[in-house]
């Protein structure tokens, strides 16, 4: 069995059966660490106490006791979301020995569904930016162009979830960072509604978008971690929908083009209305705005670090950080001017959000609309630096509304490209609905070579 074929659907059945060994998978996704990624940098630690949690899972599968939906299934957590018992650094260097007091609230979650926490992944540091880059890790490498950035700032999940380092895993989104690195890895990656789901246990980048999000490699399997973090997916049919295709937001690239209007052909022939083009004004773009990352974060962090950790494990605020030169020097000038902009515009940049909600709400009211789609990235990337991916998925972080970015084909060059879906708050079972039908339609997983 390779696990990068594999779902949490496929693979959970046999775990719970006692069919398929849980310690045996997680030797599987050991060795798959083992032989890749040295060159991908996606993975920051690996859980000692993984292997005693999967012989539990089995001696547990062999009473017929099954301890939830994920038993036995191993997982990986972006390293800004706290697992008890191991570091959470956000890719920090200064980070690299602090300990939280407890897990997530989500990965308790899923603990209590029955996954094995395999590891903590690399990232974005501090989660700032679409591309991936760490003190800690360095570069997370794309696993279909390896000369590229995974993107991020969750590109260590996806790679690993690509690359069978686990069969699924956790996230966080603010701006795109779990879209981006799901598209360039051929993955399926929700952002939920804001404020739906619990984030107690994220490092914030701005507590007014943040949001902790699943990745996997199916539809299915996104539906069921969302449903498990305290989400509702319950929209099943997609005749008589209506979606509109957002063109401004397409870019230039052929492929990327053609991609996402087949995955309006998909949806067009399963009975949704497609509604082509549709047209936001050029003044509530989120482009060269202020954003908020720059007023929330500095305060949020300082809080974060006052309080989430065992004494004497982390450093004492973000000035200690700059003070001892062990981060990502990229961000020097960042850091200095985030702190000196502490709550600076942020009540301007709130009032635009929901002037964004308000002409997002007045198009999907006035054409009628279930959703809006185009692409996750308006670009494939070609180097280890940010890609110029448009500004399309700052629609969700700024509205607060749900996103889905799913598989919608492959470039020539063997990448993947990924078409986003975005609906009103609390529509994501409406949203994993289309996405199912884009992903039937398309046929195919996009699986590294």
């Amino acid at each position: 069995m390779s696990l990068r074929h594999e779902t949490i659907a496929t693979l959970a059945p046999r775990l719970a059966s006692g069919e398929l060994s849980a310690e045996a998978l997680l030797d599987e996704c050991f060795a798959a660490i083992a032989a890749d990624d040295d060159e991908l940098h996606a993975m920051l630690a690996l859980d000692p106490r993984a292997r005693a949690q999967a012989r539990a899972c089995d001696a547990e599968a062999q009473t017929g006791w099954v301890r939830g939906p994920l038993h036995g299934v191993p997982i990986v957590v972006k390293d800004n979301i706290d697992v008890e018992g191991l570091p959470s650094t956000s890719g920090c260097r200064a980070l690299a020995g602090a300990m939280p007091r407890r897990d997530a609230a989500q990965v308790a979650r899923l603990k209590t569904a029955g996954a094995v926490i395999l590891g903590k992944t690399n990232l974005s540091e501090f989660s700032f930016e679409i591309r991936s880059r760490s003190s800690l890790g360095g570069d997370v490498r794309n696993p279909f162009a390896r000369h590229a950035t995974a993107g991020g700032s969750s590109g260590g999940t996806a790679v690993a979830v690509a690359m069978g380092f686990a069969v699924a895993g956790l996230g966080s989104d603010t701006g795109g960072s779990i879209r981006v690195p799901a598209a360039y890895c051929g993955l399926v990656g929700l952002r939920p509604t804001h404020g739906l789901l619990d984030v107690a246990g994220l490092a914030p980048l701005a507590p007014s978008t943040d949001t902790i999000t699943p990745m996997a490699r199916s539809v299915a399997d996104v539906a069921l971690l969302f449903c498990l973090m305290g989400g509702v997916a319950e929209k099943s049919g997609v005749e008589g929908l209506r979606v509109g295709v957002l063109r401004q937001a397409f870019g230039a690239h052929a492929q990327i083009v053609a991609a996402c209007e087949r995955a309006g052909m998909i949806l067009g022939a399963a009975g949704v209305e497609i509604v082509d083009p549709v047209v936001l004004p050029e003044t509530a773009l989120p482009i060269g705005r202020p954003h908020i990352v720059d007023a929330e974060f500095a305060d949020a962090f300082d809080t974060y670090l006052a309080g989430n950790f065992h004494p004497g494990t982390a450093p004492a605020d973000l000035t200690a950080i700059l003070a001892s030169d062990a981060y990502l020097l990229d961000y020097r000038h960042d850091l200095h001017r985030r702190l000196a902009r502490r709550g600076e515009g942020s009540a301007a940049i709130l009032a635009y959000h929901a002037e964004l909600r308000a002409v997002l709400d007045g198009l999907m009211d006035e054409l009628r609309l279930d959703a809006l789609l185009h692409p996750t990235s308006m670009v494939l990337p070609e180097t280890l630096d940010n890609p110029k991916g448009g500004w399309a998925p700052e629609l969700a972080a700024c509205s607060g509304w749900p996103a889905l970015s799913v598989l919608a084909g492959v470039s020539v060059n063997g990448q993947p490209i990924g078409v986003e879906l975005l609906g009103r708050a609390g529509a994501e079972g409406l949203l994993l609905s289309l996405g199912a039908t884009i992903e039937q339609g398309v046929g195919r997983r996009c699986i590294p070579a």
